[in-house]
């Protein structure tokens, strides 16, 4: 009996050690829908549905911080371009400011009548840009809190916003179908983009603001030339909704996620299929590149966030 208890005993503790070593970035208790790199890329944020918003070490892949003030799903979850704070938007209504190396929270700010799905910062860390299911969006100045412009030309819920690096215009995708340039600015919307046959579940744009990349229902990602809005490839390959996009530092190639569990790395000239990577077990929610391109992080609906090596397609643990 000492034997065969000892035995069951053993494998008991080898199943508990081959948990420990897979539970990459564990800590969250749903659906992870946001994942960020810092600018050196030695940390990284999420937010997910249960909440709460962390701050991750990614080399040891551990929570450095938990951030807990929503009263419902973090939907996004952003660093400023200083890094030193982060914004993060919920299905609460509302949008928070963070400083990241207390974990103080240093403002609310409260307008949609909707879920908040998405936020960013400027160029210059002085404005957020926040969009929601009331179909608008809302340019908010951090240090008043005041509302600057409110954007109101979205026929249907805004699922995503992206901001290139330079330039004062954003970009946001919708249930309506379209992606839309708003002029931060001037307040006016510059162009809209038309192409997916059904909605827009996410966009993105290259640092230098020349390209565009998104992701729908339609099961497609396409890529745009932004100053145009000409449509230049669309990638065939996902099975089901695509729910996250990400174009490389370089703008040389594009990630792509969804309902079929497969990471996607596409060439965004020639639009090649250049790897493909599995790990999670539900949905991909979110995915981004590493500062250097090198590696990718993504999180989904099975609580965890995945680290990827690039080059290899393989998932980096501890």
């Amino acid at each position: 009996m000492k034997i065969i208890a000892s035995v069951v005993s053993f494998f008991i503790c080898l199943a508990i050690a081959c948990d420990q070593a897979r539970a990459e970035f564990a800590g969250h208790v749903s659906i992870v829908n946001s994942v960020a790199f810092s600018a050196d890329g030695k940390t990284a944020l999420s937010g997910s549905w249960d909440w709460t918003m962390r701050l991750w070490d990614v080399a040891t892949q551990k929570t450095i911080r938990k951030f807990r003030s929503h009263e419902l799903s973090v939907n996004y979850a952003t660093f400023s371009p200083d890094g030193k704070s982060a914004l993060s938007a919920s299905a609460d209504g509302s949008i928070k400011l963070w400083d990241i190396a207390t974990g103080k929270l240093l403002k609310t700010f409260k307008g949609h009548t909707g879920i908040v799905t998405s936020v960013v910062f400027t160029k210059d860390g002085k404005y957020a840009l926040s969009g929601s299911t009331d179909k608008t969006l809302i340019l908010w100045n951090l240090e008043t809190g005041a509302k600057v412009y409110k954007f109101t030309e979205h026929r249907g819920p805004v699922l995503s916003i992206a901001r290139p690096d330079q330039g004062n215009f954003a970009y946001s995708s919708s249930y309506d179908g379209t992606i839309k340039k708003w002029n931060l600015k001037t307040g006016t919307l510059e162009k809209t983009y038309v192409g997916h046959s059904f909605n827009v579940n996410v966009v993105d744009v290259s640092r230098d603001g020349k390209y565009l990349a998104s992701g729908s229902v339609d099961e497609t990602v396409k890529i745009w030339d932004a100053a145009s809005g000409r449509e230049l490839k669309s990638l065939v390959g996902h099975f089901g909704f695509i729910a996250a996009v990400a174009i490389s530092p370089d703008g040389k190639t594009v990630l792509s996620a969804g309902r079929d569990l497969v990471i996607r790395h596409w060439n965004m000239q020639s639009g090649k299929l250049l790897k493909s990577m599995s790990g999670h077990k539900k949905p991909i929610w979110s995915v981004a590149f590493s500062p250097d391109g090198k590696r990718a992080l993504t999180g989904g609906g099975d609580e965890v966030l995945k680290l990827w090596n690039l080059a290899t397609g393989d998932e980096i643990t501890k």
